[in-house]
């Protein structure tokens, strides 16, 4: 204690005059002193007792974590920490209230901003951190706050910030205090690891592994060291890093699972005998037990990087049947997938176990891509089914029409038929004629015109446009579809030949059509990124593009490639839609905008303007007219539309942002529920406790328990490590 001495003679001086019967000035204000202090006293032990006691149910809870780990699960503070971190901050608060210039408003400030930061409120926790340091710029403690600062501002995404205060902790401590130093370049490393930076988070591990005195944080430390060096395809250095995480004090999970990443690089060495032999030795031990099924997953992976797909493809499907429901079985039935896509190309089923794996884990790490799969197969399948059903209407419309034609020819050849025969057989018999009265000068003969129905007509020539104008739609939706193919497998899958092929289709078939300069375009685009063509091909594609769309959109972007001055184009609708609509915007007429835009969209969904104005749509949704909703609904669209565009680059980081915080305010109010049912659930333990009748034993033993006199004035002391050593903490 700071002012321990000063409190004992203050003490003293009370005893003294305690027993004085005679008022005394100096008695009573000595007696009120020693009141005070006892009141402070007692609330800073009280605070600190709080912070400590849950600052240990937080290690302890970590270190569970680590050691029975769930794919997709987050650490989350036990609820008993989480009352005890809150009861320090309203303890701690009252010294700072009451007791402002004590020697203990820093050690007050310290523990008040390492609760809100357990508490993950990073705000709160960063504004005391910065207090701490603005107050208390000499304090021994500043090099501790200063950790967690720049812990918080990670946590908050001030990524420079952060870095910043980290690295210039590592370089101020590195010869005064190697502890603090340790984890500041572990904070570093779990950063840049974050990040897919391995070279500069192996940098800062290595760099903490000797400074850190927690040999539980250093085995972490040498199995992340690990991890680095086999995502930089080091494998022979991370076999041996991982052979190093045994020489320190690693949790039994941690053992096993520097084990199996070794099995897992010599399958990357192509020591598959030596890798699998190994395996099978871990499914021996009972202790693994529980970890069968990642075994069994590594065993199957080693068997397809061996050549042995049939022998990996049974070893996934073992896996599905007897692990159900795991992270293993998931990833195996993402395995079983892209072997289909990938191997067999049978995207029928394909689709099929994207779509089990997606939803066999929901947790797992597997589960987003297998979402996006699904649905690029279920587009996929959706192309192909609409091709054959465009085929089939098709076929049954020219059936129906050579059917009508039949009828119609059939019922004119019989009036013709009968007309000739009629007129033969007035040739023949002319006796056969009927006689007919004579006409007067200037009247028709009755039944010499034959009869002119102009409604049948008019419907023939009705039904013949009808039958027409169905025809080319079906036939310009089977043009659009081929399309579409050509992009799902040039940007989505991408398998560059197939794309190749739909879009050489609609060249080739369809020169006519407005997807025919696209394709064109797209063609050169593969020539140049993926399957690498001469320049002299490409030009020549751009030129063919120029020459035979002169007025399209491509065609200008084809000069711009070659070189070749711009031509001017008469304005479309579309580009007059989208001068409409900014001139709507510039008048502040947001709706108006919207609408326009929204036009362009429905009526010219081909043009290549129509991503733009799509996205302009929900900007205005977004900012000017604060309607969130909306913009989220015409982002999504933008990108199921025209995922390739890039305004759906733009827009897809906050769609995903968006998801993600409300699948966290989702975990939240989940935790929230669960932490109340156990409150509850404790609630109802002590109530049955208390109402069992207690035994005669039980009453004789009982003793009640005496507060010893120093505990009252004794304020806890915090050991030197305490405060320094730091759990380690999700970023």
């Amino acid at each position: 204690m700071k002012n321990l001495a000063a409190f004992l003679g203050i003490f003293g001086l009370t005893l003294f005059f305690s027993g004085c019967f005679v008022y005394n000035p100096t008695a009573d204000f000595v007696k009120q002193r020693y009141t005070n202090s006892i009141s402070y006293f007692n609330t800073f032990y009280n605070a600190q007792r709080a912070f400590d006691e849950a600052e240990e149910e937080v290690i302890a809870a970590q270190k569970e974590f680590r050691e029975k780990p769930v794919p997709g699960r987050q650490f989350s503070v036990p609820s008993t920490a989480r009352t005890k971190f809150t009861s320090s901050i309203e303890k701690n608060s009252k010294v700072l209230s009451f007791y402002p210039t004590s020697k203990w408003v820093d050690d007050a400030l310290l523990m008040i901003g390492k609760a809100y930061f357990y508490l993950e409120d990073n705000v709160r926790a960063e504004r005391k951190f910065l207090e701490l340091s603005v107050k208390f710029p000499e304090s021994d403690l500043i090099d501790e706050s200063t950790l967690f600062l720049g812990r918080s501002f990670l946590r908050q995404k001030k990524i420079t910030e952060g870095v910043k205060r980290l690295e210039e902790l590592l370089e101020k401590t590195i010869a005064t205090d190697e502890n603090i130093a340790g984890m500041a370049a572990y904070e570093l490393g779990q950063f840049y690891l974050s990040q897919n930076n391995f070279e500069l988070a192996e940098k800062f591990y290595s760099q903490s592994l000797p400074m850190v005195d927690d040999e539980e944080q250093q085995a972490h430390t040498q199995f992340q060291i690990a991890q680095c060096l086999e995502n930089l395809k080091l494998y022979e250095k991370a076999e041996a890093e991982y052979e190093k995480v045994s020489d320190y004090e690693p949790g039994y999970t941690l053992l096993f699972s520097a084990d199996l990443a070794k099995a897992r690089t010599l399958v990357q060495r192509e020591k598959f005998s030596e890798a699998v032999e190994m395996m099978e030795s871990m499914l021996e031990d009972t202790k693994n037990t529980e970890f069968y099924a990642s075994i069994h997953f590594e065993i199957a992976n080693a068997l397809l990087a061996q050549g042995d797909r049939i022998g990996a493809m049974e070893k996934y499907r073992y896996i599905d049947t007897t692990f159900v429901r795991t992270d293993e079985s998931a990833k195996s039935y993402f395995a079983l997938a892209q072997i289909y896509e990938r191997v067999d190309r049978r995207y029928d089923s394909a689709r099929v176990y994207y779509g089990k794996a997606k939803s066999e884990f929901p947790s797992s790490k597997i589960t987003q891509e297998a979402s996006q799969k699904f649905e690029v197969f279920t587009k996929y399948d959706t192309y192909n089914k609409d091709l054959i059903r465009f085929d089939s209407l098709i076929a049954q419309t020219k059936r129906q029409r050579e059917k009508d034609d039949s009828v119609r020819t059939a019922a004119s050849d019989s009036v013709s038929l009968q007309l000739k025969d009629s007129t033969i057989t007035e040739i023949i018999d002319p006796k056969s004629r009927k006689a007919t009265k004579p006409v007067k000068k200037g009247e028709a003969k009755k039944d010499s015109i034959p009869p002119f129905d102009s409604t049948k007509i008019k419907a023939q020539i009705a039904k013949d446009l009808a039958f027409k104008q169905l025809l080319d739609s079906l036939q310009r939706s089977i043009i659009r579809t081929k399309f579409e193919l050509g992009g799902l497998f040039f940007l989505e899958l991408p398998v560059p030949d197939s794309a190749l092929y739909w879009f050489d289709q609609v060249v080739m078939n369809y020169p006519q059509s407005e997807f025919a300069p696209r394709a064109l375009y797209t063609i050169a685009e593969i020539y140049r990124t993926i399957k690498e063509r001469p320049q002299a091909v490409r030009d020549s594609i751009h030129s063919l593009i120029i020459s035979s769309y002169p007025s399209s959109p491509y065609a200008q972007e084809s000069r711009k490639i070659l070189g070749i001055p711009i031509v001017e184009i008469q304005k479309d609708t579309v580009i007059e839609l989208l001068d409409r609509a900014e001139a709507f915007a510039d008048a502040n007429d947001f709706i108006g905008a919207i609408k326009t835009y929204k036009e362009v969209v429905e009526k010219h969904s081909s043009s290549p303007l129509t991503p733009k104005a799509m996205f302009t749509a929900g900007w205005h949704y977004e900012n000017s007219i604060r309607n969130p909703d909306s913009a989220l609904a015409v982002y999504r669209r933008l990108i199921a539309r025209y995922p390739s565009s890039q305004y759906a680059t733009v827009v897809r980081p906050k769609i995903t942002e968006y998801d993600n915080e409300q699948k966290r305010i989702e975990q939240e109010k989940q935790k929230l529920i669960e932490e109340e049912k156990l409150k509850e659930q404790k609630e109802k333990e002590m109530k049955e406790s208390a109402l069992k009748p207690r035994t005669a034993q039980q009453d004789s033993m009982h003793i009640p328990q005496t507060i010893q006199p120093d505990s009252l004035v004794k304020p806890h002391t915090v050991k030197p490590d305490t405060l320094s050593a730091t759990p380690r903490e999700k970023i």
